[in-house]
């Protein structure tokens, strides 16, 4: 009955993440599309545009495809009997997981900072006061932010993973105990009447 109640749990969350994967992807081709085509004619003139649309867009896809992830293993993974195909499939949804943490969020960051908002070495973000610099002009570009920013991401991604790996490893296990029989101060049993 339980496996029956994952798999459909499962396929629901498949479906509902796919259709968010599908509507966000929507969004983001139509807010990214150039003005106007090839000859002239305007494309989706109803449609704002503009790169904060687009990011927005970006995470709900985003948000679709762990949920559609998450269904799966909700429906043949979680909970399962651990045989060679189910330890596959969670192998390859772990290594997808992984690959959209530590490849794909990163590089459409770096692609937001370095294109759209052209975060470069030229543009300054900060200015140290001199006294705190002993008399030197130090800057921070936005490029460095940039990076200081990516790099925090990666460090963070490498140490959270494994903690909480680890810590979903080791979640209480549920043990049913009886309960323990009232004894008396000489140590025998105690009858106790309802």
């Amino acid at each position: 009955m339980r496996k029956h109640k994952n798999l459909v749990t499962g396929i629901a969350l498949i479906v509902i993440g796919l259709a968010v994967t599908t509507a966000g992807s929507i969004v983001v081709h139509m807010t990214e599309a150039p003005p106007f085509d090839s000859l002239g004619r305007e494309l989706f003139p109803n449609v704002p545009r503009g790169w904060i649309l687009t990011t927005v867009a970006q995470l709900v896809a985003l948000g679709g495809v762990l949920v559609a992830m998450a269904g799966v293993t909700v429906a043949w993974v979680y909970k399962r009997t651990l045989t060679w195909a189910t330890a596959m499939l969670g192998a390859l949804l772990f290594t997808a997981l992984m690959f959209i943490i530590f490849a794909i969020i990163p590089n459409q960051f770096l692609t937001l900072t370095q294109a759209t908002l052209e975060w470069t070495p030229r543009k300054i973000f900060v200015t140290i006061p001199l006294v705190l610099a002993l008399n030197n002009e130090v800057s921070i570009s936005y490029a460095v932010l940039k990076d200081m920013i990516a790099a925090g991401y990666a460090s963070t991604m490498l140490i959270l993973v494994p903690v909480v790996m680890y810590k979903w490893q080791e979640r209480p296990k549920k043990v049913v105990a009886p309960k323990p029989a009232p004894v008396s101060h000489y140590g025998r049993p105690l009858r106790v009447d309802p």
